[in-house]
């Protein structure tokens, strides 16, 4: 056997005692499912804080703490509509009935009072946005709603919410009836108050026939 013979086997067997030492593979090892969490509040003028997420990772495990900070009860419910914005002329019949044919990717309902949730969801696969609401009837339509969006930014012409009113927060109608009777029931009071005042003093009655005469003496023997 030459000597070229015998340095190609040494190096073979080099190699095959090398890859003896590699343990086999049954293929590539599954990618642990990622965890992101996101954190909400449902506040006093419904509105939820924050309105808006961007960039929430596609394919995901979401873990969502809801906190309801208002003595009312609060939903926070995300529509599976990718790229749709509820109109706001929905009443609240429409509104769940949309939830009917579009069931929710993520809901969680609290009494309010300072309940908290933690739930989970898998987040969509494709990037994309969606609307979340508050599904408690009326709520909606005071402006209880906000958008997230998976794997992307949300579209610049997103109308958020409108807070004006009373400081910085929405009034509902129901409150505004609310500001609105106690401002009259002060205005009322004070008015009645006013005249109490202003009315003239009240006089014992006085006899149109006259002083009474004087009782009579002892009679006469």
């Amino acid at each position: 056997m030459g000597k070229v013979s015998l340095v190609a086997l040494t190096v073979a067997a080099m190699v095959l005692g090398a890859a003896a030492l590699v343990p086999p593979t049954t293929g590539s090892p599954a990618r642990p499912a990622a965890d992101y969490s996101l954190s909400v509040i449902a506040t006093t003028d419904y509105h939820y804080q924050p309105e808006t997420f961007q960039q929430v990772p596609t394919d995901t495990n979401i873990t969502v703490t809801f906190t309801d900070a208002d003595v009312l009860s609060h939903s926070f419910t995300i529509s599976s509509r990718e790229g749709f914005v509820i109109p706001s002329t929905y009443s609240p019949a429409q509104l769940s009935q949309m939830f009917v044919t579009y069931p929710a990717i993520y809901s969680s309902l609290l009494n309010g009072s300072g309940d908290q949730s933690v739930g989970t969801f898998q987040s969509p696969a494709t990037p994309g946005w969606y609307e979340f609401v508050c599904t408690v009837s009326g709520h909606f339509q005071n402006g209880m709603y906000g958008f997230i969006a998976f794997g992307e930014n949300l579209p610049a012409n997103l109308t958020t919410p409108n807070r004006t009113g009373l400081g910085s927060g929405n009034v509902s109608p129901i409150e505004a009836a609310g500001i609105g009777i106690g401002v009259i029931a002060v205005l009322v009071l004070g008015y009645l108050v006013w005249v109490r005042r202003q009315s003239p003093p009240k006089r014992p009655p006085t006899s149109s026939r006259g002083a009474a005469p004087p009782p009579a003496g002892p009679p006469k023997r």
